[in-house]
């Protein structure tokens, strides 16, 4: 007889803290770790709070590096990033208060991000098993 598969536990990654430096890695993995969750088919969602509600700006640039004769132009894009999660059916929230804190109107945002109260917090919190707090 065969066994039920168990269904996969339901997570949250809630990312606060974007910036940490100029040349070391940013919180942007946890962009490219919610891809490869849904990948494996593990039900996952991003919110973005503080400064990180940047990563769901439109318009920003692609930046290359040179350092001599070496260029790097595989840097992180994290519009396309957040693009490609919502083409994937990862739901993305973004945090409104920081969205008014930092100027910038929903518009001013990527197409498909859902925007989150503090009066939604608790509805949102208990939708999943998992919540992961960067």
């Amino acid at each position: 007889m065969a066994r039920a598969r168990r269904p996969s536990k339901t997570s949250l990654a809630i990312i606060e803290r974007s910036y940490r430096g100029s040349l070391e890695e940013q919180y942007g993995h946890i962009v490219w770790l919610s891809r490869i969750m849904k990948g494996m088919n593990a039900p996952t969602s991003l919110m973005l709070k503080g400064d990180t509600v940047l990563f769901a700006r439109l318009g920003q640039p692609q930046v290359r590096l040179t350092i001599g004769d070496l260029e790097l132009d595989v840097l992180s894009h994290y519009e396309s990033g957040i693009q490609d999660l919502l083409a994937m059916q990862v739901p993305v929230y973004v945090w409104v208060n920081d969205v008014a804190r930092l100027q910038l109107e929903e518009s001013d945002m990527v197409e498909g991000v859902q925007f989150v109260r503090a009066s939604d917090m608790p509805t949102l919190i208990n939708r999943y098993n998992c919540i992961w707090y960067w």
